[in-house]
Order: C-alpha cells, then sequence, then structure tokens
C-alpha cells in the first residue's frame, strides 16, 4: 500500500452528513449526492474558493519556515465534491478549476516538502509533520524538490468523485 491508498483510506473516513446523520464517506451512495442530501461539511462554498485558498495556503508556505497546517483529506473532498461557482468568476467550469486546485495542492505539497529540506532535514524533525512529510524524508534531498504528483492526486480524486470504492 502506498501513501496515496493510505490518503484514500483517510477520505474514505471523512464524516459527511446525510440525512441529519453522520456517516464516513464510504457509506454514500450515488443517490444521496443526486438528491443532494449530503452535507460534506467544508470550509469553501466552490471550486473557485477552494483554489484561492489552496493559492494562499502556498504563498504563505513558501515563505514560511514553520510547516504550516491544512486539512489535506478535507482539500481532497472538496476538489472531488464542490461545483464551480457560475457567475462571478473567470473559470466556472468544473475540470478546470479542479485542475487549478490540483495544480495549487502539488505547489503547495512541492513547497512543503522544500521547507521540510531546507529548515529540517537532518537538523531537526517538525512536531507538526503528516505521513506525506514521513516519506519525504526517507528521500535524499535537492534544493527546490519539484513534485510530479498531480497524475496521483487527479486518480485519487476521481476515485472519490466516482465514488470508486467498496462499502464494506
Amino acid at each position: 500500500m502506498d501513501v496515496y491508498d493510505v490518503l484514500f483510506q483517510k477520505c474514505l473516513e471523512y464524516e459527511v452528513i446525510v440525512d441529519d446523520k453522520e456517516v464516513p464517506l464510504w457509506k454514500l451512495k450515488k443517490e444521496d449526492i443526486d438528491s443532494g442530501n449530503v452535507d460534506f461539511d467544508l470550509q469553501w462554498d466552490s471550486l473557485q474558493d477552494l483554489a484561492i485558498s489552496l493559492y494562499e495556503l502556498k504563498k504563505e508556505q513558501q515563505k514560511s519556515k514553520e510547516l504550516i497546517k491544512y486539512p489535506l483529506e478535507e482539500i481532497l473532498i472538496g476538489i472531488a465534491f464542490l461545483k464551480s461557482k457560475k457567475s462571478g468568476y473567470l473559470i466556472t467550469d468544473d475540470m478546470n478549476n479542479i485542475n487549478a486546485c490540483l495544480n495549487y495542492l502539488s505547489e503547495l505539497i512541492t513547497a512543503r516538502i522544500n521547507c521540510i529540506s531546507r529548515y529540517y532535514y537532518l537538523i531537526k524533525k517538525p512536531m507538526n509533520m503528516n505521513l506525506f512529510d514521513e516519506v519525504i524524508l526517507k528521500f535524499p534531498q535537492k534544493k527546490d524538490i519539484k513534485v510530479k504528483n498531480i497524475e496521483d492526486l487527479k486518480e485519487l480524486v476521481f476515485k472519490l468523485k466516482n465514488l470508486e470504492f467498496k462499502n464494506p
């Protein structure tokens, strides 16, 4: 099981509200989403809001010597299930906004990796590391690492979006 499988499993455990009851994401059915009975309880209203938030987080992480905390599972759930607002924004179609969010998330992860390699690697281990950070520290470090994880993230998001998981 690789790190993306573990992340996918964590996303499946994300609590959503269906008919006023909290249930894990893996219990969702297509009918629940189609009927609009699901509240994902996300901090963003649209894909555009999420993209803006990811962009701001990325900029903040690039300037910081500390690891910025962010809710990775919630971000992935948002990318998978939020819709685009149809007015008031330049880009209004879901696919372009999903790609923008994935790009910003990838850049945020890259900024986080670079922060670890620059300020923490071989010096001290930061307190608020996550699973990805643990894996990253096992590889040789270079300055200004560029991560190529968009395809893996996209696959994970679309597995969530298409409800491609088995109900135990």
